[in-house]
Parts: structure tokens; C-alpha cells; sequence
């Protein structure tokens, strides 16, 4: 939706200005006195609109503040922001314009549509949320409370708020940038999507029993003992019991769950076109956007569900473009999924060229634990031989789709971990140039 733009009178710029002084002086030289009041007093009436708009929009202080500067798309998040009129004169309304960015990631709460703005001093439109205020008088403060709603993911810098007062009349409009002192940046998490969390566990027990171990691998039996009162009846071994009649009770192995990789491979969703027009090759490349998107979101649906069991993960993005590798790892004091979910909203692939990072991954490779190579199909990936090459070959694959004839036996497809049924096969292609 596009906004409308608040717009000054040509009246109260200087060439309207000199032009009304010019007729009003024309119409006193030929003892027109009627005219020439009329005129000299509109001229004095777009005069005090003009001086008025002149300063008045550099005496308003803006802060905004967001108390949590992330959420998932899908979600709502809040900002809070504080306009105070420094000014001698009053405001007899005020449009104070929070710039999102030229992507519609986010819209206010309630709207239909995202709305844009063409700010001043700019040549291409933004998104962004609007709000009007009436009579804001000398020295009075508004607070208040913008609920925003997250569409995509992604990140939204916020340098600077946009300001227009205007005189009431429509004669006199003045547009200001405010720059914030201390600039904000709201990360739009991927959305999440219902996931199996117990598939990839089940994958994931690959750690040594150990014995300060915490949870317990029931397809791992350590021992047996005579039955105890209080041993729950799902531990007692029945076809024991069946045989022999005495109650036993099983013992099972404690293991500590190891840390799970999720490797994105980007090339695997993209498509490359060769074709020739006068003698030239022309090379046209694509994103298989929709399909990448989903990618995304299964991943931080998978590290969100693994992170509730207690179970570590990273991340590892290899570079592209003027963008650097991503290796996000678990650490002692944090579980780093916080670094995971803002590395995944910062991806903005264009079809370039993956660069693997060797040394960085050679360097944390023992932290990684097992590797899932994440690609838009379960077919041959191209870093696959590189994993190989570092003597880390994957642990599976996670995909969106099937290429190959009954697929790998270590591969989780979308409907495996997903509990909903797949989505529509429809690609969304955007072109690169």
C-alpha cells in the first residue's frame, strides 16, 4: 500500500512567496486596495507558515527502544518509542515514520498490507510504520507502544526516524531526519515449523555410553538385576518373566547425547541456464527461493527443538559472494542457538558461488559432532567430496525432496521430520542478473 505523501503549498515556498509580494505591490500601483490587502495578507499568512515550518521539526526529540529485538516471522514484536515537542510553538500534527527497509519483513500489527514511503532525500521507497499525533503542545512528551507483525525472515536496521509537521492548513509541510543515537536492529528469526525432534535424536546416538551420562538409550542394555519395589513396569523384562517366572528389571546404558551439524549446502538451490545468441554464451542463474526458505525454517525448527532437549548443535554456512563463512559452535556457557538463529536470518543468497572454509573447519571439526548436510535433494552434493577431504564425512543428509530411486538410508526427508503433511511442489524462481 503506498502511502500519501504530505506535500507543501507552492504559496508558502520562496518563489510563491515573492510572486504574491509581486502582485500585491502590482495591485497597490494601480490603487487596486481591495486586491492588494487581499493579497499582502495571504502573502503574510503563507509567510508565518513558512518561517513556523522552518525549525520547528528540529526541536522534537525521538527515542525508540525495543525490548526484545528478535522474535520468529509469524510473530508479533514491540517498539516502544517516546516523542517529546521542545519547541515554543505547538504542533498541530506530527507523522513520525519508522523506516523497516526497502524488503517488506514486517507490518504493523493489525494491517492489511505493508505500507511505503518515499522519505526525503530518497530515491527509492521504503516499508515502514507511521504514526500521526494532534496538538502536541510545548514541552509535552507521547509515549506509546507500536505492536509490529513479522512477515519474513530477516534483519531490519533502524538508523533513524523520519518526521513531517505541518501548519494545519496544508500550506506549509516540513520533513526531517531524526538520527537515533543508539541505532536498532530487530532480527526476524526463520518460522518454525512443527518438527520429530525424536527422529534426529534417534539419529543422533552415536555418543559413548558414559556414566555421568543423563538420559538413558533404551536401545542400549546394560545389564539386568533382580526386581525392586518402585522399578516402573516398562524397565521389567517380560519374556524373562514369561520364561522362568522370576521379575527382572532391565538396566540401560546413560549416555550424554552428542552434538548435532547442521552444514547448509546453498548451490543445491540454485539453477544455472546456458544458452547462446549471436555467437555469445549467456549464463543465467536462479534461486530456488521457496524451496530454500523452507530449508531455512527446518533448520531453526530443528535447533530449537534439540536445544529444548538438551541436546547441542551448530551451524556451519559456507561463504558466498561478499558474505563470510558462518560457523556457529557449542559453547560451555551459552548453547549458542541464539548465534544459530541469527546467522540463518542474514542469509541472502543470490546463486553465487559457495566457498568452503578449510582451516576454521578444520580447527572445530572435533566440536561438530555428527554433520547433516542440508540440500534441497537427497542427490550427489558438492561438499560432500570437501567433507571427505577433511576426513569428516557426513552422518546423513537432511532434504526437502527425492531424486534418487529409494533415497539413502541415512537420509531425513521433510515428511520424516515434519509431522504435517509436504507442501506443494512449487518452485519459486527468482532471477539474478
Amino acid at each position: 500500500m503506498e502511502a500519501k505523501q504530505n506535500r507543501t503549498s507552492r504559496l508558502a515556498s520562496l518563489p510563491g512567496l515573492c510572486l504574491l509580494l509581486f502582485f500585491a505591490i502590482v495591485a497597490n500601483y494601480f490603487q487596486a486596495w481591495l486586491i492588494s490587502a487581499f493579497l499582502l495578507l495571504i502573502f503574510l499568512f503563507c509567510l508565518g507558515a513558512y518561517v513556523w515550518s522552518r525549525g520547528v521539526c528540529r526541536r522534537v526529540a525521538v527515542s525508540v527502544e525495543a525490548p526484545c529485538s528478535s522474535c520468529h516471522a509469524g510473530e508479533r514484536g514491540l517498539l516502544k518509542l517516546t516523542v517529546r515537542n521542545r519547541s515554543f510553538f505547538p504542533l498541530v500534527w506530527l507523522d513520525v515514520i519508522v523506516p523497516t527497509g526497502q524488503k517488506p519483513l514486517l507490518r504493523p500489527a493489525g494491517a492489511a498490507e505493508v505500507s511505503w514511503f518515499l522519505l526525503h532525500g530518497e530515491e527509492k521507497r521504503q516499508t515502514g510504520i507511521r504514526e500521526r499525533f494532534v496538538w502536541l503542545l510545548w514541552q509535552q512528551e507521547i509515549a506509546w507502544e507500536e505492536e509490529y507483525q513479522a512477515m519474513k525472515r530477516g534483519v531490519v536496521p533502524i538508523d533513524g526516524i523520519s518526521l513531517a509537521a505541518g501548519d494545519g492548513f496544508g500550506l506549509s509541510v516540513r520533513e526531517e531526519w531524526y538520527p537515533l543515537s543508539r541505532p536498532l536492529r530487530l532480527f526476524i528469526y526463520p518460522r518454525l515449523v512443527p518438527v520429530q525432534a525424536e527422529r534426529l535424536m534417534r539419529a543422533n546416538q552415536e555418543a559413548a555410553a558414559r556414566s555421568q551420562g543423563h538420559t538413558e538409550d533404551p536401545t542400549i542394555l546394560k545389564g539386568s538385576r533382580p526386581y525392586q519395589a518402585g522399578d516402573p513396569m516398562k524397565k521389567i523384562n517380560w519374556r524373562l518373566l514369561a520364561a522362568s517366572g522370576q521379575m527382572i528389571t532391565n538396566v540401560y546404558e546413560t549416555v550424554q547425547p552428542g552434538c548435532a551439524a547442521f552444514l547448509l549446502d546453498l548451490e543445491s538451490f540454485r539453477r544455472i541456464e546456458e544458452k547462446e545468441e549471436g555467437g555469445t554464451k549467456i549464463v543465467t542463474r536462479y534461486v530456488r527461493e521457496q524451496s530454500l526458505e523452507r530449508m531455512i525454517s527446518l533448520i531453526a525448527s530443528c535447533i530449537c527443538a534439540l536445544n529444548e532437549r538438551r541436546v547441542r548443535t551448530a551451524l556451519v554456512i559456507p561463504a558466498y559472494g561478499a558474505h563470510e563463512a558462518v560457523l556457529c559452535l557449542p559453547r560451555e556457557d551459552s548453547d549458542g542457538i541464539q548465534e544459530s538463529l541469527e546467522a540463518l536470518a542474514l542469509i541472502d543468497y543470490r546463486a553465487e558461488d559457495m566457498a568452503f572454509p578449510y582451516e576454521e573447519f578444520w580447527r572445530s571439526s572435533h566440536k561438530l559432532g555428527n554433520i547433516y548436510l542440508c540440500a534441497r535433494t537427497d542427490g550427489k552434493s558438492a561438499l560432500e567430496p570437501l567433507l571427505e577431504e577433511l576426513g569428516r564425512g557426513r552422518s546423513g543428509i537432511v532434504a526437502l525432496s527425492r531424486e534418487q530411486d529409494g533415497g539413502e538410508y541415512n537420509c531425513l526427508y521433510w515428511e520424516d521430520i515434519t509431522p504435517k503433511p509436504k507442501p506443494e511442489q512449487e518452485e519459486v524462481y527468482e532471477r539474478i542478473s
